[in-house]
């Protein structure tokens, strides 16, 4: 449904690459492993097929294509120690903490959906806590167990979850329930664009240009009434998709 005809009370977010600049870490860091083994560069179509997803998931991607001797599990924890080095140095996106405030202070409900791990979504934020305590408790990680086992993006279960926790704190207010046509889903990979928009939410989709590229031609299947495109989040007008605000 679009915004002309319909006013959204909740706003939903992914954290990488969308708040936080982590996919420049992950991308510096994959590159330092893929260099001890004399492999290439991480190329942008591979990038683009590891954004979104879970941590083993986005490895698997990598091996497959580099053919590195590494298990998963092996990638993972190595890509681990090597990005704690990192995080602290990590930066907001443009707009990110405008617009978590701006919709704080208009008491619009707000969760996160991230497919990082808990440890990790820690590190990223620690710094950033003026940011990432707007949410509150309503925060999904990937290693949720509520969400079950290969369930990740692009699958809908984190955002239905992450719906769960705002309807939750709603009821302790004695605030109606949100369906999932109330919500807007904040995203910036395609993955995590399909997952929003089979959760049944209105997706918002913020993806780096360079990547917007790789996936010209599936634009009119990406972008549609359930999806709008734009190209940073200083560019989110409240006004046109919010009750209240």
């Amino acid at each position: 449904m679009s915004p002309q005809n319909h006013l959204y009370k909740a706003c939903l977010f992914d954290m990488d690459g969308l708040l936080v600049d982590s996919e420049t870490v992950y991308t510096k860091t994959t590159n330092l492993i893929l260099e001890r083994y004399n492999k290439d560069p991480l190329p942008l179509p591979i990038k683009a097929q590891m954004m979104g997803r879970p941590g083993d998931k986005a490895a698997e991607v990598v091996i497959n294509w580099s053919h590195i001797p590494m298990t998963t599990q092996e990638f993972v924890d190595e890509q681990q120690v090597i990005r704690a080095k990192f995080w602290s140095s990590m930066s907001l996106m443009p707009g990110a903490e405008a617009l978590l405030q701006f919709l704080n202070t208009k008491n619009v409900d707000m969760a996160l959906a991230t497919s990082s791990n808990i440890a990790n979504y820690q590190m990223k934020t620690n710094h950033l806590r003026d940011a990432f305590d707007l949410f509150g408790d309503n925060v999904i990680t990937g290693d949720d167990p509520r969400i079950p086992p290969g369930r990740g993006k692009p699958h809908p279960d984190i955002w239905l979850q992450a719906l769960n926790l705002i309807n939750q704190t709603r009821g302790k207010q004695s605030l109606p329930p949100l369906s999932p046509k109330d919500c807007i889903a904040f995203e910036d990979s395609v993955p995590g664009v399909k997952s929003a928009k089979a959760a049944g939410m209105h997706v918002i989709w913020v993806p780096d240009a360079a990547i917007l590229n790789l996936f010209h031609d599936q634009l009119k299947e990406l972008v549609d009434d359930q999806c709008e495109l734009l190209m940073n989040l200083e560019e989110f007008q409240p006004k046109k998709y919010l009750s209240g605000a």
